[in-house]
């Protein structure tokens, strides 16, 4: 496996993590265990990102952020299959 995809998998296992432990939260928001385990996935989903960002581009269009060029438009995007 390639190091995009490797990326894009790892931000992809996190944000399915970030969202189940988010519905849990939402009826359990004092629990201390399920806090630490949001922070510590979100922790990683940044890192991944930005590992992405500076190799491959950026992720969503809100990711842009060079000031000189609109480089969202790139290719390939993260969803699309490398040739």
């Amino acid at each position: 496996m390639c190091e995009r995809h490797r990326l894009l998998n790892q931000i992809r296992m996190c944000d399915f993590a970030l969202t189940e432990v988010g519905l849990y939260l939402d009826s359990h928001p004092f629990c201390q265990k399920g806090l630490a385990y949001y922070q510590k996935h979100r922790q990683m989903r940044d890192e991944a990102a930005a590992a992405y960002q500076a190799q491959f581009g950026p992720l969503n269009i809100r990711s842009n952020n060079d000031p000189d060029r609109w480089t969202w438009v790139d290719s390939p995007w993260p969803w699309e299959m490398e040739a």
